[in-house]
């Protein structure tokens, strides 16, 4: 059977879930499928577009948002259902920051504020830098706990979260 790119992609989203960014390579997806790297490159020109790819795969479950409150809770949780989603998620982001995402939603959400474009701009990218970073530091506490390096995952993320996302909120004049 000839190897496909869904195939590659399915085994990097499958090594990504089960044991996260840090042994997603293209050698350990090649030996997954038992196939030599070089084939690989035939369906995905680099590492970078296959976690572009796999971004886009861990987004896939946000949908449209009516508030900036629901896009970021939307947003956090798709990212928390992958190991090091939000890891993959800002590298994506940074590679290709203008493809289609339900980050860019946020132009529509912050829309008749009374922002500058240039104003809205930088307040999208400061709420997308809020989301990104918190789930980081989550999933990277989380990695730490399960390597029996802290005695547990923060158990206050949640609220930590909500708290942050109602400041932010708040000076946008939002209400969550």
């Amino acid at each position: 059977m000839a190897l496909t790119r869904e195939q590659i992609v399915d085994a990097a989203m499958t090594i990504l879930r089960d044991y996260g960014l840090a042994d997603l390579s293209m050698r350990r997806l090649a030996r997954d499928l038992e196939v030599q790297p070089g084939a690989l490159y035939w369906h995905i020109k680099n590492k970078q577009d296959l976690l572009t790819v796999l971004a886009g795969m861990i987004l896939d479950a946000v949908g449209e948002a009516a508030s900036l409150h629901e896009w970021a809770v939307s947003i956090r949780t798709a990212l928390l259902s992958v190991r090091d989603g939000a890891e993959v998620v800002a590298l994506a982001h940074v590679l290709a920051p203008e493809g289609p995402s339900p980050l860019l939603q946020l132009r529509r959400l912050l829309a008749g504020r009374g922002l500058s474009p240039e104003g809205e701009r930088w307040a999208a990218a400061a709420l997308i830098n809020y989301v990104l970073g918190a789930v980081t530091q989550e999933q990277t506490r989380a990695g730490l706990a399960r390597a029996g390096l802290l005695a547990e995952a923060d158990s206050g993320a949640d609220a930590a979260f909500d708290f942050g996302l109602g400041l932010f909120l708040a000076g946008l004049g939002d209400a969550p």
